[in-house]
C-alpha cells in the first residue's frame, strides 16, 4: 500500500503520516523515516522489502523525495520545467512500481499543494491525503480541540477571538486575490494554545487570556500597503497608509513589516527563480505563501535592489540613533525613499 501526504500546512501533513503510521504499526518497532533527499530508490525499495519483526506490516517514511530527482528539482511537479518535471514524473514511477504491495510506503511531501499527475494516475490508486488548514467553524472546532489536547479548555467564543486575532481577514475564509490570503499555520495555533493553556492553568483559557497574551496579527490592508509601496505607487502607498492609520495601526508595526518584506523581496531577487517552497525551507520562519507573494511582487534589477536595501537600512539606523525621533517619521522617509521618481 502506498500514501501520498502532501501539504500546503506543514504540521498537518506530518501529522496525518503519524496517524497513518501509528494506524499500521503501533508499536513502531517497524517503521522507518528516510531523508529522500540524500537517498536512492534503490535504497528506499530494500527498506521496504525488508522483513518486518514478528511478522507485522513494515511502514516506510520517505520526506521530501521528490526534491531528490536527477536535477535535483523540488516544488510543485506541475510550474517545474518539462525537463525537470520529467526527471522527477519518472523517478517517482520507477519508484511506486517497484514497491511491493505488502508494506506500507508513506511518501510525505509538506512543500507541495498538490500531487504530481503520476500519483494521481497510478494503478492500483494510491492513496492521497491533503493538508489544507480548516477555516471557519472547523478551524473554531480545531482550536478547541487542540485545547483538550493541552488539558485545558476554550470556549467557541474565546477560540474564535484567537483566530480573529492572529488571522483576522483570512480565518474564516479565502480572499478573493489569493496574493492577499495568508492561510492559517497550525504549528503556530498549536502553540499559543498550549502557552495559553500552561497561562490559565487551572482554569479554562479565556477571551482575556487571548487578550493579553496573543500578538494580533496583520490584515490585508498591511499587505497592499506594502504592494504600493514596493511597486513605487507613491498615491496608493499614501491612501494604504491612511487607512492603516484609521484603523489605529502602530507605525512602528508598518515600519518593522514593510522592512521585513523588503528584505524577503531581496533574497527573492537574488535566488534567482527558485521555488518559493524551496527559499522558504532554506529561510526557516518564513511561509511559501509569503515568499510568493514577494516573488509575484514588481520586479526589480539587482542595482535598485542594492541601492533600495542600502537606503532602508540608513533609515533602520538612524531610527534606532536617534537621528530620526518617531517610527511614523522613518515610515514616511521609507515610503518616499520608495516610491518617489516614480511615474505611478
Amino acid at each position: 500500500m502506498i500514501y501520498f501526504v502532501h501539504g500546503p500546512d506543514r504540521w498537518l501533513a506530518r501529522a496525518a503520516v503519524l496517524e497513518v503510521a501509528a494506524q499500521i504499526d503501533p508499536t513502531c518497532v517497524n517503521t522507518t523515516w528516510i531523508e529522500g533527499r540524500e537517498t536512492t530508490i534503490e535504497s528506499i525499495v530494500h527498506a521496504v522489502a525488508t522483513v518486518s519483526f514478528f511478522g507485522e506490516t513494515r511502514v516506510v517514511i520517505v520526506t521530501d523525495f521528490l526534491r531528490n530527482s536527477p536535477d535535483d528539482a523540488m516544488g510543485s511537479a506541475e510550474s517545474d520545467p518539462p525537463d525537470r518535471k520529467n526527471g522527477k514524473r519518472d523517478s517517482l514511477k520507477t519508484l511506486l512500481t517497484a514497491v511491493p504491495s505488502d508494506p506500507c510506503l508513506i511518501l510525505f511531501e509538506s512543500s507541495l499543494i498538490a500531487p504530481p499527475a503520476v500519483i494521481r494516475t497510478f494503478v492500483p490508486p494510491v492513496t492521497i491525503l491533503g493538508a489544507e488548514p480548516p477555516r471557519g467553524m472547523a478551524l473554531i472546532a480545531w482550536l478547541v480541540a487542540a485545547a483538550e489536547r493541552a488539558g485545558s479548555q476554550i470556549d467557541r467564543r474565546s477560540a474564535q477571538l484567537l483566530a480573529e486575532t492572529l488571522y483576522p481577514q483570512t480565518w474564516n475564509r479565502k480572499p478573493n486575490n489569493p496574493r492577499f490570503d495568508r492561510p492559517p499555520e497550525m504549528a503556530l495555533l498549536a502553540q499559543e494554545i498550549e502557552k495559553l493553556a500552561l497561562a490559565a492553568h487551572p482554569d479554562p483559557i479565556s477571551a482575556l487570556h487571548v487578550e493579553q497574551m496573543v500578538e494580533r496579527g496583520p490584515d490585508h490592508r498591511v499587505f497592499r500597503f506594502q504592494d504600493a509601496v514596493l511597486g513605487g505607487n507613491l498615491h496608493s502607498a499614501i491612501a494604504e497608509l491612511e487607512r492603516l492609520n484609521e484603523a489605529s495601526e502602530e507605525p512602528a508595526m508598518i515600519l518593522n513589516q514593510l522592512l521585513g518584506q523588503l528584505e524577503l523581496s531581496a533574497v527573492v531577487c537574488a535566488a534567482n527563480g527558485q521555488d518559493a517552497a524551496e527559499i522558504a525551507d532554506d529561510l526557516g520562519g518564513v511561509s511559501p505563501a509569503r515568499v510568493s507573494a514577494a516573488m509575484a511582487a514588481p520586479k526589480r534589477g539587482n542595482p535598485q535592489v542594492i541601492a533600495t536595501v542600502l537606503s532602508a537600512v540608513g533609515i533602520d539606523r538612524d531610527l534606532k540613533t536617534g537621528r530620526i525621533s518617531r517610527p511614523a517619521e522613518a515610515l514616511d522617509a521609507l515610503v518616499l525613499t520608495l516610491t518617489v521618481g516614480s511615474d505611478k
